[in-house]
């Protein structure tokens, strides 16, 4: 209902409703609406055509970005491969880098809607038609919180004083709301947002923090999985976020980077059994088949194209019945190994 909703939103918007911002040349050739769950079919092909957002380079078909109430986001698109269009279902879209044949390349700045919420975007490409969908959600900022909750749901408290005085460790901007109906949003290629939501009991809404980069970083861990020959069609998140609340009901060290929504615990389970699968090929699960996703992840940090990724990488051994091995990886921007 909500992807429905989403659709006839954006098509009533395309026939000239103010919902439906578009930036063109010529004027007259449209973008068709953004598909909050496009990618599915795609998640294996990534995108020919890439984009940068806040520093970072997305080359997938779908992803999601998080911005404040009326925040000013901006939104590249490189040199050598224009035109291109941008289509908003909310908020504003302004031409920062305008089109020139002689260049090629273009910006613009999308300034969010006052209301939290998910506001599709999609970039096209003119010369072949590929495009890239951003799932844009609006987060309800920190200063919402009372008392630890959002609405009913609690949160818990964030450190008064940041680890180290490290400012990666400052609270949270702000939080996502997830629902039912946007529970299986595609964050990523492979990955949903309910994917990502804390594990602690309780009804809708709920609320997480999601990084960027860590979406980024597990995309190239798939991809490098894939070539190193083992099967891999997606992560299982075991643990993404976790609200301080949970963090601490569960015994987690204080200043657990899954709290600000940087790390996940993650294994590769082609057969669905919610174990970690026999990577090595000894036909047993044990903490040997945790130790080659470990040597693709800490492999990845050599590589320049991870670089924006870097952070810790943690291989647990097996706790048979209560879970099998698994992988942190965490993107706190330098090397921690345990």
């Amino acid at each position: 209902m909500f992807r429905l909703s989403v659709l006839l939103l954006l098509a009533a918007a395309t026939l000239g409703g103010s919902a439906w911002h578009a930036l063109a040349s010529p004027p007259e050739a449209p973008v068709a609406p953004p598909d909050v769950n496009a990618g599915a079919q795609a998640a294996f092909d990534g995108a020919p055509m890439r984009i940068r957002v806040r520093g970072l380079d997305i080359a997938h078909p779908v992803f999601a970005i998080f911005a404040l109430p009326g925040e000013a986001v901006g939104i590249d698109a490189p040199a050598g491969s224009g035109p291109y269009r941008i289509a908003a279902a909310g908020g504003r879209v302004e031409s920062r880098v305008p089109y020139v044949p002689e260049r090629r390349d273009q910006g613009w700045t999308w300034t969010a809607p006052p209301r939290a919420g998910l506001y599709p975007l999609a970039i096209l490409r003119e010369a072949d038609g590929q495009r890239i969908e951003l799932n844009a959600f609006v987060m309800r900022p920190r200063t919402d919180l009372a008392d630890g909750r959002l609405q009913n749901y609690r949160v818990g408290h964030y450190p008064d004083r940041p680890l180290r005085d490290n400012p990666i460790y400052l609270p949270p901007r702000g939080f996502i709301e997830l629902t039912a109906q946007n529970h299986d949003v595609r964050v990523s290629p492979h990955f949903t947002l309910g994917e990502f939501a804390s594990k602690q009991s309780g009804g809708y809404p709920k609320f997480l923090v999601l990084d960027e980069r860590l979406l980024l970083a597990l995309e190239t861990i798939i991809d490098a999985l894939r070539s190193a020959r083992h099967e891999a069609s997606g992560l299982h998140v075991m643990s993404g976020y976790r609200t301080p609340f949970y963090n601490a009901a569960i015994g987690n060290v204080r200043y657990s980077l899954h709290q600000w929504g940087m790390a996940a615990d993650v294994f590769v389970d082609e057969d669905r059994d919610g174990v970690m699968d026999d990577l090595d090929g000894d036909g047993r699960i044990t903490r040997a088949d945790a130790e080659v996703l470990y040597r693709v992840v800490d492999e990845l940090h050599e590589r320049p194209e991870y670089s924006a990724y870097v952070g810790g990488t943690g291989l647990y051994a097996p706790a048979f019945p209560r879970r099998g091995p698994f992988v942190h990886v965490d993107v706190r921007g330098w090397r921690a190994r345990w």
